[in-house]
């Protein structure tokens, strides 16, 4: 069995208060094959309650990598994602 190829992408998560620094960073590096500039999304924890769930079927957290800290002082944070191509 062949696995598939990986590629590894930047992806550069702008913070939600900071729209400029957004626009900015879209333009400047809007011809780089392999970086992606993204607004963050979160406005918090999507799981506040606790409810029985049967079988989690995530393989890991998706929100595993710590970018809150550079998120709230430098408003944004770079992280490396790998897409199956």
């Amino acid at each position: 069995m062949v696995s598939p190829a990986v590629r590894r992408t930047l992806l550069m998560i702008i913070a939600r208060g900071v729209p400029r620094t957004y626009a900015t960073m879209r333009q400047s590096l809007a011809g780089h094959p392999h970086i992606d500039v993204v607004l963050d999304r979160r406005y918090a924890q999507r799981r506040q309650t606790v409810l029985t769930v049967g079988t989690d079927r995530r393989k890991q957290e998706r929100r595993s990598r710590h970018i809150d800290i550079p998120l709230r002082e430098l408003g944004w944070a770079v992280v490396q994602e790998q897409r199956n191509v």
